[in-house]
């Protein structure tokens, strides 16, 4: 397993609301780009994450990024899933509205962590879950500080859209021209793959899926655990 030793994005944030600041935009830039990167990799196998949030998003001294805690993702084989999972606050309005949603639903959380590194509280927050319920169905929220660009704003205006047909996915997320221009300004020294400017790699889904499987580590004594005996009926 390998160790985050920068802790998460939520702990990031917390520390600067503790300190009266707030994160550089080249930090935003650039954890924006690897978790859309992480995104991809399993929406390219038709996995949703489900739980998109800040404390879901682990660093490095470096700020490398990794995106984690898949507990509650699940393979969307139809295209389109049903139940209704992860945290209130980064969950889409199809999810809220428990209506089925695909990896557009990914799409809006992300757009609610990135908007939460900005202003380092989610885009919607209310009193109870129904106050949040309707905020979250009108999709309005306050801007960032005016501190950070115009290009950002428009990231995360395009993000935050109601309508799940209106947010890019991933690969059109990482053919925006503003974002291709940070790719290229944090990431140079990448080697960026002639077919694709904001990828990784175009592998299919079958090389993809095999690499995937390959960081699935198993215990030895996986068939000798003993499970607690349930206490219901």
């Amino acid at each position: 397993m390998e160790y985050a030793d920068n802790g998460d994005v939520f702990q990031k944030i917390c520390e600067h609301q503790n300190a009266g600041s707030f994160m550089k935009e080249k930090v935003v830039w650039k954890i924006l780009i690897q978790s859309v990167r992480g995104l991809k990799a399993l929406h390219d196998l038709r996995i949703l994450h489900r739980d998109m949030k800040s404390a879901n998003i682990f660093l490095h001294k470096d700020y490398t990024a990794k995106l984690g805690d898949l507990n509650v993702s699940k393979v969307a084989k139809k295209g389109l899933l049903y139940t209704q999972t992860g945290t209130p606050y980064y969950a889409s309005p199809e999810v809220w509205k428990d209506q089925p949603y695909d990896n557009k639903s990914d799409i809006w959380s992300l757009g609610c962590v990135i908007y939460e590194m900005c202003a380092l509280v989610p885009p919607f927050r209310a009193d109870d879950m129904n106050g949040l319920f309707k905020r979250v169905l009108k999709g309005s929220y306050p801007q960032i500080p005016s501190h950070y660009s115009m290009e950002i704003r428009s990231v995360i205006k395009s993000l935050i859209q109601v309508n799940p047909a209106s947010r890019p996915n991933t690969d059109q997320i990482l053919e925006m021209p503003i974002v291709l221009k940070r790719i290229k300004k944090y990431f140079k020294d990448e080697i960026m793959p002639s077919g694709g400017s904001g990828s990784l790699g175009r592998e299919g889904p079958a090389e993809s899926e095999a690499e995937l499987l390959k960081t699935i580590k198993f215990s030895k004594n996986l068939f000798k655990l003993k499970l607690p005996q349930a206490t219901y009926e």
